[in-house]
């Protein structure tokens, strides 16, 4: 099962590749890049990591930095399971004290938790009990319009998701949300727009919201060691979880249906208020999203020994294992299966044959459709399946 995103500013063609070539995204140096696939039970994801959107200036007065293309190597479950427990991003794995949040399609990285603390006034010391909000108005970390910035390496990556970043993922409401891409552990990443009940794709369309909210009353510290004055949001421990407040749990996610996963899964939530990204994983984590001192393990994958196929298909009806994204789209459409696909018909919504594609083809440009309802008729040896999408 693979699929292979190339960004327009690439000149290749979708079906060059029988595999994703690292090598070709990382000789890209100066315009994104980026292809993912999937092999066995393993997602893998090779970005140069130069944003395809518009940014702000940098170096600005809040970051130093100049944005550079990086070479990204992340692997992440692509049938990914709970854990049973709670992975919060600042406590990591091991010698490597921090997880990045996920990645999105684009090939960026989503890492809420800022490496800023209290700092004593007197002696310069950090309080790590209390971490600086990145989103907060108070704090000058230098991020731009995207809620972003570039950390000293020049890996430009988000720390929130803004309406005008929202915007070029396609994210608007009244739509469903796009898949936004996937976290360390596998799960899917939406948008705040989703089902107002998460196991009905005929309900209404809702802004989706966290169940988080600010702490009432003033910090316990004195202004030296720790933080006093009222919560105010310039710390992530301003913000406390109310269960049930909102649409989401504490990880920011909940289960459900989506375009993409019509017989449901458990996925994240980008929400416009606090958390904006989510702050912990449920599922189990890849090692390629840690971040700690090297020589530690940290950012090496340990995709071999977390995730799994077995007995998957057993759980999953045929209609399941076959996957359309972007899913409204306005250009192309990606399919994403297991199956051995025999033959591809796309209908209009009276039920007239409007294409048959390549079986073998991965992603299919419908930028030629009318907008409007069409329906994709998949052979799989003796039986039929259909999928619909929408144009936009």
């Amino acid at each position: 099962m693979k699929t292979i995103y190339l960004m327009a500013f690439l000149a290749m063609s979708y079906n060059a590749f029988s595999q994703c070539d690292p090598s070709t995204i990382f000789a890209n140096t100066t315009t994104n890049a980026v292809c993912t696939e999937v092999n066995g039970a393993v997602r893998y994801f090779y970005s140069n990591s130069l944003p395809d959107h518009s940014t702000g200036t940098f170096p600005n007065t809040g970051n130093p930095h100049s944005i550079s293309a990086q070479q990204l190597s992340l692997t992440l479950c692509a049938f990914p399971q709970m854990s049973g427990t709670t992975a919060w991003l600042d406590q990591g794995s091991g010698q490597c004290p921090y997880w990045e949040f996920g990645v999105a399609n684009n090939g960026l990285i989503f890492d809420p938790i800022a490496a800023e603390y209290f700092e004593n006034p007197n002696n310069g010391q950090l309080n790590t009990d209390w971490n600086l909000n990145a989103l907060s108005s108070n704090n000058n970390l230098g991020l731009d319009f995207n809620d972003a910035h570039v950390q000293p390496s020049g890996k430009y990556h988000y720390h929130g998701f803004p309406d005008v970043l929202a915007t070029s993922f396609g994210v608007q409401a009244g739509s469903h949300s796009p898949l936004l891409g996937y976290a360390a552990d596998g799960y899917p990443v939406y948008g705040k727009y989703g089902y107002s009940d998460p196991n009905n794709s005929n309900s209404a369309i809702v802004e989706v919201t966290s169940s988080y909210q600010l702490k009432s009353g003033m910090r316990p510290g004195d202004g030296i060691t720790a933080p006093d004055g009222a919560y105010d949001g310039t710390y992530t421990q301003d913000y406390e979880y109310v269960s049930n407040l909102g649409d989401l749990d504490e990880c920011n996610g909940r289960t459900g249906v989506t375009p993409e996963y019509p017989g449901g899964t458990y996925y994240y939530v980008m929400t416009a208020d606090f958390p904006v990204i989510p702050r912990c994983l449920l599922g189990n984590p890849d090692n390629s999203f840690t971040i700690g001192p090297p020589g530690q393990g940290c950012g090496t994958s340990n995709a071999s020994s977390i995730c799994s196929i077995t007995g998957l298909h057993e759980h999953l009806s045929m209609d399941q294992r076959i996957n359309i994204y972007p899913n409204p789209s306005a250009d192309r459409i990606s399919i994403e299966t297991d199956l051995n696909i025999v033959s591809v018909k796309i209908f209009d919504e009276t039920g007239k044959e409007i294409l048959i594609l390549d079986p073998l083809a991965i992603s299919v440009s419908v930028s030629d459709l009318e907008s409007g309802l069409y329906f994709v008729q998949f052979r799989v040896e003796s039986e039929m399946v259909t999928k619909s999408f929408i144009k936009k």
